[in-house]
């Protein structure tokens, strides 16, 4: 095959996998807003897991056995990634933009780096402490709306503490994938902490459908909660681990600078936000600073 023609497919992939990323933060504005959060949770994943499973099973033929360490750093993948981060970013969902909450999700490299040093004393060149200086400075702007000096007042709500909230657990996630695993494939991984993620999911699911008034989904509810599953998780995910395998995860990860850009093109087109020139000016001074950290990077970037 033609090399060239074949890293042409891979970045029509990884480009679309930011796309469909930056459209995971326009259905889960919708999602947030008409249906309880662990049910919309659990519903994606349940979605999410059985393409998962078709995925591993027609790639590696069989679901792995694990180890004892494996389970637990499964489970603790399944109780940061899947369960407290979708919790988060629901929650946040409801309150802020999309378009917000992409920009400060987007910092989540420069999160990872930053504990990568201070965690395992990670050497940085004078750019990539340069970008962490950039995305903090913009991931600021747009929390705070401009007003850097108003951090702890209005400016600052429940749904940028969610996303914050968020972001973190992600690096929680990221850090364990990274050095806990070990004889596991990366779709094996997740696949498992997808399914002890939709596991924790159910009880606070059921809860809320046993407690709460009972009120059907509308149509647009089912076809964002398919689309975070289906295309927002599984597809996206396959395609960007194709990406990483073919490219290298360096370069795969500067295609993630495309996911804030389409959530807030998608926010304005679709949802009629308003963009703020603070989450203009923010967004790229963000953008730029996790250009630059992942110039020299080699870590795994995220997802919504």
């Amino acid at each position: 095959m033609n090399p060239v023609a074949s890293n042409g497919t891979i970045y029509l992939k990884l480009t679309l996998v930011s796309l469909f990323w930056g459209a995971s933060f326009i259905a889960g504005r919708h999602l947030a807003q008409h249906m309880p959060h662990f049910i919309a949770a659990f519903g994606r994943f349940i979605v999410a897991d059985g393409l998962l499973l078709w995925y591993l099973w027609r790639d590696e033929k069989r679901l792995p056995r694990l180890s004892r360490q494996q389970w637990l750093v499964t489970f603790l993948l399944g109780v940061s990634g899947i369960f407290f981060y979708n919790y988060f970013f629901l929650a946040a969902m409801e309150r802020i933009p999309a378009s917000r909450a992409s920009l400060i999700i987007a910092t989540n490299p420069i999160m990872t780096v930053i504990a990568m040093r201070l965690l395992f004393g990670e050497r940085w060149t004078w750019l990539r402490g340069s970008g962490v200086l950039l995305s903090v400075l913009g991931v600021s702007i747009v929390v705070t709306q401009g007003e850097l000096g108003a951090a702890w007042r209005e400016s600052v709500g429940a749904g940028e503490l969610f996303i914050t909230g968020a972001a973190f657990v992600w690096v929680v996630y990221s850090l364990l994938g990274r050095f806990a695993v070990r004889g596991l494939s990366a779709l094996a991984t997740t696949t498992y902490a997808a399914l002890w993620g939709t596991l924790l999911l159910a009880v606070p699911a059921a809860y809320q459908a046993a407690t709460l008034p009972f009120v059907c989904p509308d149509a647009k509810s089912w076809l964002a909660m398919i689309y975070l599953g289906a295309l927002g998780t599984a597809l996206a995910y396959v395609w960007y681990y194709q990406g990483v395998v073919a490219i290298g995860p360096a370069r795969a990860a500067v295609f993630t600078n495309l996911v804030p850009v389409f959530a807030v093109l998608l926010g304005v087109l679709l949802l009629g936000e308003e963009i703020l020139a603070s989450t203009l000016i923010g967004g790229v001074l963000v953008i730029l600073g996790v250009s630059l950290v992942n110039r020299n990077s080699s870590a795994k970037a995220t997802a919504p």
